[in-house]
């Protein structure tokens, strides 16, 4: 009977014990959830500034955050595989006794076991380093770049949703105006026009329905309404950049060349299998990063190198050819009440031809490395002829 008592006893103290942590996690994430419920703004408009917009993308977009963790994940405490991505970006700022660094060189190998003399008196002597760490940090490398696209996409699709908002809503303001109709005139106002108008009207609030579904997808929130505020934060229109010189290859199609550089030498240096593991490769990969005038393997196709060069060009001239063009009609429709039909049909190909500008630009931010560094010099660099 005692001993059936204390199991009784026992149950009940175990019974009370997990109702308790029940209650205790289901406070932690109920709060969590009314959080979330707020944070998504399902009853009011959410106003954001741009650069707000900048930052809350990287909190809730899933994409982002998985890039992010992968970037980190490839490159934190590996400085080999750091040195491998700005070895291909020919952005190695390191003098060559930094970058053989004995502690920075140990930690990058994944076998501090291996024998580094402290003074390395020729590159070309520099031995015994694993052929398999090499190959897993040319992978490493990789995946940080295939990272840095990939939150890049993600930024690029966000600037492109708050500048065709601002479009959107710009027309819709302005179709939205009330014909001044005066009682006295003799004629009403045309039929024709008046459903002109109301097509126009319905068309953009289908715009805009559609491109809160994408602003809802990319914050993975169901929000009520958004309105994002123009600020300084946006990636440049170009817009007062004419002839620019395409042939700086730091600056164009910089990371988009990396990711394909990376992938062949990853295969190259995966095929060599040196005698002496890793010896000549990494000879001739610091080498190379000490003078940059070392002669490289092409190991891009031309035809690839080509069709890099055609997108470009191909998208900045028209995106040039589209801003042109409305500004010519802008010239003349701007800030003016639609009256008649031609008039609503010069609004209706402005809108397409600013929307088909956006899609443009869009293509040249991913490959414009200097729009990253510094936003404002894809409109202030201007070079004419």
């Amino acid at each position: 009977m005692l001993l059936a008592s204390c199991i009784l006893v026992l149950i009940g103290c175990v019974d009370r014990q997990i109702t308790s942590s029940l209650v205790q996690t289901a406070s932690v994430e109920g709060r969590r959830y009314a959080k979330e419920v707020d944070a998504q703004s399902p009853f009011e408009t959410v106003e954001m500034p741009w650069i707000e917009a900048g930052e809350l993308i990287k909190e809730r977009n899933p994409s982002f955050i998985s890039a992010s963790q992968n970037f980190s994940e490839a490159l934190v405490g590996k400085p080999l595989v750091s040195e491998l991505t700005r070895e291909v970006k020919n952005t190695v700022t390191e003098s060559f006794s930094s970058m053989l660094d004995i502690d920075t060189l140990v930690s990058s190998l994944k076998a501090p076991s291996i024998e580094i003399p402290k003074r390395i008196a020729s590159i070309s002597r520099l031995k015994d380093v694993s052929h398999e760490v090499k190959q897993g940090a040319w992978e490493d490398a990789g995946k940080s770049v295939d990272a840095e696209l990939e939150m890049r996409k993600v930024e690029v699709q966000l600037h492109r949703l708050m500048r065709t908002g601002k479009l959107i809503d710009r027309e819709l303001a302005n179709a939205l105006r009330t014909p001044k109709l005066d009682p006295d005139a003799e004629q009403n106002p045309d039929p024709k026009f008046i459903g002109a108008l109301a097509a126009w009207r319905a068309s953009l609030k289908k715009e805009r329905s559609n491109w809160l579904t994408e602003v809802r997808n990319l914050f993975d929130a169901e929000y009520h309404d958004v309105h994002f505020i123009p600020d300084d934060s946006g990636l440049p229109t170009y817009r007062n950049a004419a002839n620019p010189d395409l042939g700086k290859w730091r600056r164009w199609c910089h990371l988009r060349r990396s990711k394909e550089l990376i992938g062949k030498l990853t295969l190259s240096h995966q095929e060599s299998k040196p005698t002496l593991p890793g010896t000549s490769f990494v000879a001739k990969s610091l080498k190379q990063m000490v003078n940059q005038n070392t002669e490289s393997t092409i190991v891009r196709k031309t035809d690839s190198v080509r069709q890099e060069v055609r997108t470009l060009i191909q998208s900045w001239r028209s995106m040039k050819e589209t801003q042109e063009q409305a500004e010519l009609l802008e010239e003349l429709t701007d800030d003016l009440p639609l009256q008649t039909q031609g008039d609503i049909k010069a609004r209706q190909k402005i809108f397409q031809l600013r929307k088909a500008e956006i899609k443009y630009v869009s293509v040249v931010w991913l490959l414009d490395e200097d729009c990253w560094r510094n936003p404002a010099a894809g409109n202030s660099t201007v070079t004419k002829k």
